[in-house]
This record gives C-alpha cells, sequence and structure tokens, in this order.
C-alpha cells in the first residue's frame, strides 16, 4: 500500500490567525508525516504544509453546519433549508459541496498514481456545481 497524502482541518482563527497551538502542531505535519509514514528523515523542518505536496487538503472546519448534519443525518453539502440550511447556512453548504468534490477529484487523481503539483482540475471535467443525483443542481 502506498500512501497518497495527508489531509489537515483547517481550526478556527483568531485575530485573522490560526490559535498558535494549533499552528504550531499544523507546521510540524510535513516532516512528522514524512518520518513516520514515508520513513524519510531527510525532509526538511522548515517545510510548510502549504508547500508539501504530500498535503492533500485542508479541509475547513464547518462548525456550524455540523450540528444541522447531523439533525438532518445528511452530509453537510447535501443540507437543503428544509434542513434548517438558511441564508449563510445555505452558502456554507454549497461552498462545502465544492470543496468536498474538489477534495474527491484530488484523491482520485493521486489514487490513480499521478503526482502532479496540486490545484489542476481533472481534465474534461465539466461540472459545476452540487448535484442531488437527478443531473439538476441541489437548488433547482
Amino acid at each position: 500500500m502506498r500512501p497518497i497524502g495527508y489531509l489537515m482541518q483547517q481550526h478556527g482563527v483568531r485575530l485573522r490567525r490560526p490559535v498558535r497551538a494549533y499552528d504550531r502542531w499544523f507546521r510540524r505535519m510535513p516532516a512528522e508525516y514524512a518520518r513516520s509514514v514515508l520513513d524519510d528523515a531527510s525532509v526538511s523542518e522548515s517545510i510548510v504544509p502549504e508547500e508539501d505536496p504530500n498535503m492533500v487538503a485542508a479541509i475547513k472546519h464547518f462548525r456550524s453546519l455540523m450540528a444541522l448534519g447531523q439533525e438532518a443525518r445528511k452530509p453537510i453539502f447535501s443540507l437543503t433549508p428544509a434542513d434548517g440550511a438558511m441564508g449563510a447556512h445555505s452558502v456554507a453548504a454549497n461552498a462545502a459541496y465544492k470543496d468536498f468534490e474538489e477534495l474527491s477529484k484530488e484523491l482520485l487523481r493521486r489514487m490513480a498514481g499521478s503526482r502532479s503539483p496540486r490545484g489542476e482540475g481533472i481534465a474534461g471535467d465539466a461540472s459545476s456545481g452540487p448535484n442531488n443525483g437527478d443531473g439538476q443542481g441541489k437548488n433547482q
């Protein structure tokens, strides 16, 4: 089995920067992943997660949507106004859909063996937003 990378969860921000304790752990992850998972002690301690090719993504915490998703027994990206996702929550649910869609594509790309730089989408992909399984956007 070959590891395809790691995910980090973005933590809350205070005064426009991450909480200091979290930031220390976040910054240690690239070297620790290389040492502990890849058995590569040659990775520099100074590499930052944003520049680490092993970091698949930093996932938002979506705190405000978690309770709604649990109550509705749905993934947060499938929440609708009927579930209580109105206004800013609806916008956040749509953003979650896009974030998880990008994450899924990146995971599939990595599983296929390609190691091109992050940020490049899958060629020929024409999808443009949330889908509820019937071929139409979830808010239509």
